[in-house]
């Protein structure tokens, strides 16, 4: 009997169950829409370095010990972009990166509505149109010739581009039949360290020469923020002016405030040119950043210090759907100043990149190079090295 009526319960359960269950399967949520699909789109990189004890440090004298004094793997890194255009004007994209194997970082977030050519809006978080890490350096890039970055982004900027949130206007401008004015807008939250804990590591106390007198280089290591840590909203300003379609040339300015009483600064000028055919692709860029600094920590009692950079590289495809998609020899020669008021020129180099790019079939590609630089003043740095990255894009 006993057994009857549990079975007469279950019963009555399902029939009561499953109509509320097959409900909540039919109801849909408040908003978005079938006909809206997302994209998705993989940038897979997977690197090889052999580089001297003295390379990728944080300053000119000091390596990485990850990176440099040893061959290593890096671990597979990656980009996965989604996005949705939900109609001729109005797209959502999500982008994140696979750092090296060991973090995932945003990289944009963002909503584009797109009226016209000559107007984009973009709100969230997007690259900050300062320099052309965008088109340059950015991994799915034509110009990104070099698997390591140039110093220009690695010393002047950053390692590996600077996104930020904000807002961000674009637009392309035509003025003649195949000439047109290319700019780029945004207000965000700036450079900054509302991430930085301690006192000591606080950007204004660790702008400063190490006790081998070398100026430290790599500002934006430590002003990443995903916030705020005051009142300052930068605004950027990027122009350029493309005179037909496979070249463009111009420049870009921003100013900001980095510290929480706003009382020290910093203000890049950058200045581009991109060439780009069915054979060759040339990138040739040069920028600089000021920063202001406590005159205490460092040894001459500077309140701001100057870091410039410049390069020049090539691309030229010998090989066209011959044999194999193309095969590319590659050059890249840069100078850079990490302090400019060092009459000494201690910290000054100059490097020379040859590589080759060979792709065997479209959407794989494999990158090698070899760097070597030169010190202008007494030190002879280990920082040569070779460089090997293959790449898959679906």
């Amino acid at each position: 009997m006993c057994k009857k009526n549990s079975l007469l319960v279950l019963i009555l359960v399902l029939i009561l169950v499953t109509p509320v269950c097959a409900q909540e399967k039919e109801e849909k949520l408040a908003y978005g829409f079938e006909s809206a699909l997302p994209e998705m789109h993989v940038f897979l990189t997977n690197q090889f370095y052999d580089y001297g004890s003295q390379a990728f440090g944080k300053y000119a004298n000091e390596g990485d010990n990850k990176l440099a004094g040893h061959s290593v793997f890096i671990p597979m890194s990656g980009y996965i972009d989604i996005s949705s255009q939900i109609n001729s004007e109005l797209k959502a994209e999500a982008e994140f990166e696979l750092y090296k194997g060991e973090s995932v970082k945003i990289c944009k977030l963002r909503g584009v509505w797109s009226p016209k050519e000559w107007f984009n809006l973009s709100m969230g978080r997007d690259f900050v149109p300062i320099g052309t890490q965008d088109k340059s350096y950015y991994p799915p890039s034509r110009f990104r010739i070099f698997t390591v970055s140039s110093y220009l982004y690695s010393n002047v900027m950053r390692a590996s581009g600077w996104w930020d949130t904000g807002i961000f206007v674009s637009g392309k401008i035509p003025v003649s039949k195949q000439g047109a004015v290319l700019y780029n807008l945004s207000i965000s939250n700036g450079p900054g360290d509302s991430h930085q804990k301690e006192t000591k590591d606080k950007l204004v106390n660790l702008m400063g020469t190490n006790s081998a007198g070398y100026m430290y280089e790599y500002f934006h290591n430590k002003a990443r923020q995903s916030l705020d840590n005051n009142n300052d909203k930068p605004l950027c300003l990027r122009l350029a002016y493309s005179p037909f379609k496979n070249l463009e040339f111009g420049g870009s300015y921003l100013k900001a405030k980095y510290d929480t009483d706003e009382k020290y600064g910093c203000d890049y000028t950058f200045y581009h040119l991109l060439y780009g055919s069915d054979r060759w692709d040339i990138d040739c860029e040069c920028g600089q950043l000021g920063v202001d600094v406590d005159p205490t920590k460092n040894s001459r009692g500077y309140k701001k210090i100057h870091q410039s950079s410049a390069y020049i590289a090539a691309s030229y495809k010998v090989l066209q759907e011959k044999y194999v998609h193309f095969l590319a020899p590659t050059i890249r020669y840069e100078i850079i100043d990490p302090w400019e008021e060092d009459t000494t020129n201690k910290a000054d180099r100059k490097s020379i990149s040859i590589g080759i790019s060979i792709s065997p079939v479209e959407h794989f590609l494999i990158r090698t190079a070899y760097q070597h630089t030169t010190e202008k003043g007494p030190d002879e740095l280990k920082n040569d090295g070779v460089s090997i990255e293959t790449v898959l894009d679906f």
